[in-house]
Order: C-alpha cells, then sequence, then structure tokens
C-alpha cells in the first residue's frame, strides 16, 4: 500500500477494516477505510483510536452497507460527515481504453525514482493544493517499489498532467490524477488515465479502480469506468487532530 512507501507511513488490516497513516496533514491521507459488510464497531474504533495516536488529520469511509455502523462511530468521535459521497468506479473492460480524441503533441512516460519530485510538483499544481503535501507521499522509495508507478505527460517538453499507479493483486488503483490550470480541457487527463490503465492490463491487472471527485467525474465515466457504489466519508479536521 502507499502508507507503507511513505517515510513515516504504515497500514493495518484487522476484520474487513483497513486503517493506514501516510503522516501528511490531509484527511483523506490518514484514516480508516471499511471494505466488509460485517466489519465490527469495536475494530472500527480501536484502528482510529492507532491513526489518532499519530496526530495527523483523519478520515473514516467505507461502504453503504456499513453506513449505519460507520456513522455511530463516527458520532461518538465528533467526526464531521462530508456532504459528497465518494464514487468508487471500476473498469472492468477489455484492453483497448482511450480518450475518444487523443491530445495533440501529448508525450506520456513513467518517471524514474529519481523524477519522483515531478510528480509531486504538477499534482500539487493540478490539486491546487501545497506542493509539500505530495513531496511527503511520493519519494523516491515510494517509487522504487514494483508495485507503485508515477508518469507525467508532457507537451513541448512542459509539464501538463501526471497520475499515479498502484498495483495491488490483480488490480490496479489510479491516484493522483492532476492536470494545472492552465492546461485543462484538453483531454490530458484522460490520456494519462487511459495510459495508466493499459499498462497496468499489459502487465497482467484484470481490473482498474479509482476515487472519483465531482470534477473528474465525467472524464472516467467516459473512459469506461463505471460506479460501483458511493462511500460515506467522514474527517476530523486538522485543528482537531491531536
Amino acid at each position: 500500500m502507499m502508507c507503507e512507501g511513505v517515510p513515516v507511513g504504515w497500514a493495518r488490516t484487522e476484520a474487513g477494516a483497513t486503517a493506514g497513516v501516510t503522516g501528511v496533514a490531509v484527511p483523506s491521507l490518514n484514516g480508516v477505510v471499511v471494505a466488509s459488510e460485517h466489519a465490527e464497531p469495536e475494530v472500527i474504533a480501536a484502528l482510529l483510536d492507532e491513526v489518532e495516536a499519530d496526530g495527523v488529520p483523519y478520515c473514516l469511509q467505507g461502504r453503504p452497507a456499513v453506513e449505519a455502523v460507520l456513522a455511530e462511530v463516527a458520532s461518538s468521535r465528533g467526526m464531521a460527515r462530508e456532504e459528497y459521497e465518494v464514487p468508487l468506479m471500476v473498469y472492468e473492460g477489455p484492453r483497448g481504453m482511450a480518450p475518444e480524441r487523443p491530445p495533440t503533441g501529448l508525450v506520456i512516460r513513467v518517471l524514474r525514482p529519481e523524477e519522483a519530485r515531478i510528480h509531486a510538483e504538477v499534482a500539487a499544481a493540478g490539486f491546487e493544493a501545497p506542493a509539500e503535501f505530495f513531496e511527503q507521499l511520493m519519494t523516491p522509495a515510494s517509487l522504487e517499489r514494483p508495485d507503485v508507478r508515477a508518469y507525467v505527460g508532457e507537451v513541448g517538453g512542459q509539464r501538463v498532467t501526471t497520475g499515479l499507479a498502484v498495483r495491488v493483486g490483480m488490480a490496479v488503483g489510479v491516484f493522483n490524477i492532476g492536470t494545472p490550470p492552465d492546461h485543462r480541457r484538453r483531454g490530458y487527463a484522460g490520456a494519462i488515465t487511459a495510459r495508466i490503465v493499459e499498462d497496468a492490463l499489459g502487465d497482467g491487472a484484470g481490473w482498474a479502480w479509482l476515487q472519483s471527485s465531482d470534477v473528474g467525474y465525467g472524464t472516467y465515466e467516459r473512459l469506461g469506468f463505471h460506479t460501483l457504489e458511493s462511500w460515506p466519508c467522514w474527517v476530523v479536521d486538522e485543528s482537531d487532530a491531536s
């Protein structure tokens, strides 16, 4: 997992719930994800205690089938529910994914471990967030892992988009698809997402998944991703974490 590739990161799974910490001060990058319909409140709470002990802002999210359990645990900790439910989108189609209109002049390449900072800088510009967050998350050590691969898209030598792939078993997770504001609406995000998925399928993956923002949803849908389910999410603000 990505958490384990970060210098201060860790991850642990217990009874259908996974706790993970990157150390980055963003709630969505630390917390507990509940994938099982049978996860127990006590287990979820105990994992959240472990995350909270690291003093980072964190989140709790999981499948709609356990929403009542998650809501109970979140309420007991004073966590705030996010208005946006995160779509879990999957691609299970054949190889051959490609944007409808490939962007002119776009060249996509895989970054070497020593180029990790490039992904961090382009992603930070794309998400309009502090670069330090992505620099903590994406280090040379992260890209030395065989299950992690970062990409950059360039036009005329200018970096216009980036993305990240994390392989787990037969699936590839797609993360950090970011395009700086000046380069949006030209198909770059769709093109780099398609390349990530195509490479993974070519390497033996059976399917791809991602969690979409509201802005990127249409792009992924046009590529052939479909929403499996939308996950409720609760967060603890950075100022509340101790």
